[in-house]
């Protein structure tokens, strides 16, 4: 097996990783503050599962992306984990691989706000973490566009029936408000 082949199989494995515990952070996230589901949402296991999972994504994003630099064939270098739409590698690539960056962007912003939660206005960090539901979005396409795994019918049923989860849960909100007080943080 060619090291090349190694960090392909490595950068997907990262990559599936990364983006079912991103699912998991928005949504144990997203029914944290659903009010409808208040006596789970109230339980301190679940809030320490959401805290747990907004930053497990690191290191498996930092695989993802330090793998895909190593990797010859996928010809991504540090300036288009910056600038969106600069890879051109073949059919559809540079779409796939600019949303990539695009998500990894708002990821990052999104993370380091949180980060700073307490320093910063609640309701400018709120409009910032809302940016993770497009994320997200962005992510999946990106994952359609780019990889490989979510031709697999099991893998590509989780993740659009975890978007169908993340409608569903923002229905439940709408039907139900929002919950105003904090949850155990």
């Amino acid at each position: 097996m060619t090291a090349d082949l190694v960090l392909w199989y490595a950068a997907r494995a990262a990559a599936l990783a990364a983006f079912f515990v991103l699912a998991a952070s928005l949504l144990t996230g997203m029914a944290i503050r659903t009010a409808l589901l208040a006596p789970v949402a109230r339980n301190r296991a679940v809030v320490a599962v959401h805290g747990f999972f907004t930053w497990f994504w690191v290191p498996l994003i930092a695989v993802h992306v330090t793998t895909l630099l190593l990797d010859a064939t996928s010809r991504i270098t540090p300036l288009d984990l910056l600038v969106p739409f600069r890879v051109n590698e073949g059919t559809g690539s540079q779409l796939a691989v600019g949303l990539g960056t695009i998500g990894f962007l708002l990821l990052v912003l999104i993370a380091a706000t949180s980060a700073l939660r307490r320093w910063m206005r609640v309701s400018i960090w709120r409009w910032i973490h809302r940016m993770s539901y497009p994320m997200f979005v962005i992510f999946l396409i990106h994952a359609q566009l780019a990889g490989t795994d979510l031709s697999q019918v099991a893998i590509s049923l989780v993740a659009w029936a975890t978007l169908g989860g993340l409608v569903a849960l923002a229905l439940l909100r709408a039907a139900g408000g929002r919950m105003i007080s904090e949850p155990f943080v």
